[in-house]
């Protein structure tokens, strides 16, 4: 897969990033991090509210039924996986894009990649998909239940798939962008039991505007990540199993479960002592059956 975990802005040398800040108008960002508050972190960067410059991954899980725990997310690594998936084919949608913090100013234009490798037999298909949607600081990208990989077959070691958040600032990328406006792209990247031919030329496209959106230097990563769900006995990975699982970004050392939950009113996810949103950047995708008789039709 072709994303780079070190080309996330708040993995970038301090001057670079504050170099881009200015570049893009955020001044009040840039002078936030050039002239840190006294009493801030000993080690690395105190990005205080500028929560795009986290690189780490908080992983959460939310059952599909409401349970004994209305609201109540779990630690994706102390889930027990479902092995009946093994052999399976599942739906991936993007269910939510929250965005409490992004660089630049008003309202974000925001791409979003996931690649991922899809097992058919006696072969592998590279998969690449890619959306553009809009948001701003403190709000939820009009995104849900968004299909992203259609039919993805379970192999017996799970599954497994990068994303990639972009912050657009380049006003020029108007018309780059609307490739991806496409029908095809709206309805997800479906797939078969067998190899798709005319699959190549759908995943070199998304490869392409993404390559390009990133050669203008006002257009920045802002988060990678990568997630890997599997079937393994383990208390440190994550496992596969029907449900929403909750990607954070963050770098939370004293992160726990138990002092947020899921707010199905809002939705959003909420600190229990207010009720208000974490500030945090995160999204929500749901794993769930794939209909075989659904409508929509193969690339």
């Amino acid at each position: 897969m072709s994303s780079d975990q070190d080309d996330a802005l708040g993995l970038q040398p301090i001057r670079t990033v504050i170099e881009h800040l200015r570049d893009i108008g955020d001044d009040d960002a840039a002078d936030y991090l050039a002239f840190p508050a006294p009493g801030g972190q000993m080690f690395g960067t105190n990005w205080g509210d500028q929560s795009w410059g986290h690189s780490g991954m908080i992983l959460g899980f939310i059952t599909p039924e409401e349970g004994d725990l209305p609201g109540a997310i779990h630690n994706a690594s102390t889930l027990e996986p479902d092995p009946a998936l093994k052999g399976t084919r599942i739906k991936i949608s993007l269910d939510r894009l929250y965005v409490h913090n992004y660089p630049g100013r008003g309202t974000h234009k925001i791409l979003l990649e996931f690649t991922g490798k899809n097992q058919i037999p006696g072969d592998t298909e590279e998969l690449r998909f890619a959306i553009t949607t809009e948001a701003r600081d403190r709000s939820s990208a009009p995104v849900s239940g968004t299909p992203i990989f259609l039919g993805a077959s379970v192999g017996n070691n799970g599954i497994s798939f990068e994303g990639k958040a972009i912050n657009v600032a380049s006003a020029d990328d108007e018309v780059l962008l609307s490739a991806l406006g496409d029908g095809a792209f709206k309805e997800g990247l479906s797939l078969l039991t067998t190899a798709q031919p005319a699959l190549k030329p759908f995943v070199g496209l998304a490869k392409s505007v993404v390559t390009a959106v990133l050669k203008r230097s006002q257009n920045k990563t802002v988060y990678n990540f990568r997630l890997g769900l599997d079937f393994a006995t383990s208390q440190t990975a994550a496992k596969l199993r029907h449900g929403s699982f909750v990607v954070i970004q963050g770098d939370e050392a004293s992160w726990s479960w138990n002092d947020v939950r899921w707010n199905a009113g809002s939705q959003q996810i909420v600190r229990h002592y207010d009720n208000l949103p974490i500030e945090l950047n995160y999204m929500i995708f749901r794993v769930s059956p794939y209909d075989q008789d659904d409508p929509r039709k193969s690339v």
